[in-house]
């Protein structure tokens, strides 16, 4: 995000600051079916589901105390919020292995390049989803394929998630 002027993106109709689209974890908010759908506008945004999910959300209060961006910035990463993206097989491991490439991009290409590639590869998702006769990838039943190899980005349920971030 430059100083001055905010940088905007549109997805599906919204105008969203560069920085809503990437959580201080490393998800990649664009492209969250609660995004898509209009039910949020990032985790940043503070706007729909976001707004929820901040108040539980131990990854976004360590963030924002520490006055960083992507928690990859802190000295102390990984730490032990990040058992949330840790799983016991390697196929659902690859939500670590995401957040860490998405925050090392951001670091290295800069947010603008970074949502750029993020976008392209959004747009090769949403028409092979229309090939399919569905709207977004969450729906498809050929999944996991060439685009997507984890499980698709979906908001968890707000109770699960409070419950899961309170053991924090």
């Amino acid at each position: 995000m430059k100083n001055s002027k905010l940088e905007h993106h549109a997805v599906d109709n919204l105008k969203i600051t560069e920085w809503n689209l990437v959580a201080p974890c490393g998800l990649y908010c664009g492209e969250c079916t609660g995004l898509l759908s209009g039910e949020c506008e990032g985790c940043r945004s503070g706007k729909g589901l976001s707004k929820e999910y901040q108040k539980y959300c131990a990854i976004y209060k360590c963030a924002a105390s520490k006055n960083i961006r992507i928690c990859l910035d802190c000295e102390s990463f990984p730490c032990k919020f990040f058992d949330f993206f840790k799983a016991e097989t390697l196929e659902s491991s690859a939500w670590f292995l995401d957040v860490w490439l998405n925050m090392k991009q951001v670091k290295e290409k800069g947010v603008s390049k970074f949502l750029k590639a993020k976008e392209k590869w959004l747009a090769r998702r949403r028409t092979c989803a229309a090939k399919r006769g569905i709207r977004y990838c969450d729906k498809c039943k050929q999944w996991p394929c060439e685009l997507i190899k984890r499980e698709v980005l979906v908001p968890i349920d707000l109770q699960k998630f409070k419950d899961f971030m309170s053991k924090f």
